[in-house]
């Protein structure tokens, strides 16, 4: 078997019970350090809701997400209000967007940004769904990566339609953290089985180097970028994005709210 981001040699980790009724094998890469099953033929059953019942952090987590994303996109990819003197016309595809909360949030700020999700319905977002013609500036991915069966396969689609990537996922720690019984890592959910993919900082500058990006990291926030990004800069976004900076940023940002409103509601006539 070869590992699905590197396609070296890979040793099996672990087995584990997935859904509470299917023995599974998880393997390890020895190069890049990527950690992933074979098949995960389970994924149709794991899938019944998307959007699996025991994610209760989904809400807080948006939350948070669109201040981070808010900063970084203004700050480091030059989004602006169209009513900016010299603003430009950038625009953001949230890929694997779920219920469209995070673009919802997004436009409330003043941040042009689509909604894109092949399995879950858009709820919040609706009339802003991603025209796949149209190349956005920014691409976020919130809590995919690790749902990814074929990920290499799967980022490079990402790639083809934007070089900047910002995502999250938890990096897997060194060693290998525990897989069963009550110290379980919580990342794992082998509870619900959607989760198959997992990646170390080493896994994720294999992939910036193949494809000729810069990587930023900061906790559990990842970029993929056209150009170096100073890391002091991204951390600080990050780490001061619920801490007060996002509400001056807000100041020079006009809001999609009512305009949106208007939008649709001329559409509907």
């Amino acid at each position: 078997m070869q590992c699905k981001i590197c396609s070296n040699p890979v040793e099996k980790a672990f087995e584990t019970e997935i859904l509470q009724k299917y023995q599974e094998g998880f393997y390890k890469c020895q190069s890049c350090g990527f950690l992933g099953v074979d098949e995960a033929h389970w994924l149709s059953e794991a899938y019944t809701n998307a959007i699996n019942a025991s994610d209760t952090g989904i809400v807080a987590r948006n939350l948070s997400l669109y201040k981070i994303v808010s900063l970084i996109a203004y700050n480091i990819f030059g989004f602006r209000s169209k009513n900016v003197i010299g603003g430009g016309a950038s625009t953001l595809v949230d890929f694997g967007g779920g219920t469209g909360l995070l673009v919802r949030l997004l436009r409330d700020v003043g941040i042009e940004a689509f909604w894109q999700d092949e399995y879950c319905q858009n709820i919040f977002a609706r009339g802003f769904e991603w025209d796949c013609n149209t190349k956005p500036t920014l691409l976020t991915s919130f809590e995919v990566f690790e749902h990814l069966p074929n990920p290499m396969e799967q980022i490079s689609a990402m790639f083809a339609v934007c070089p900047n990537i910002l995502f999250s996922t938890e990096l897997l720690p060194c060693p290998i953290p525990q897989y069963n019984g009550k110290d379980t890592w919580w990342y794992y959910g082998f509870e619900h089985g959607q989760h198959i993919s997992f990646y170390t900082k080493q896994t994720l500058e294999y992939i910036a180097k193949q494809k000729g990006v810069f990587l930023s990291s900061y906790r559990g926030i990842h970029l993929f970028s056209q150009y170096k990004v100073n890391p002091v800069l991204f951390a600080t976004l990050i780490r001061f994005a619920n801490k007060g900076a996002f509400w001056i940023l807000k100041h020079f940002l006009q809001s999609k709210t009512f305009s949106d409103h208007q939008l649709l509601s001329t559409a509907l006539r």
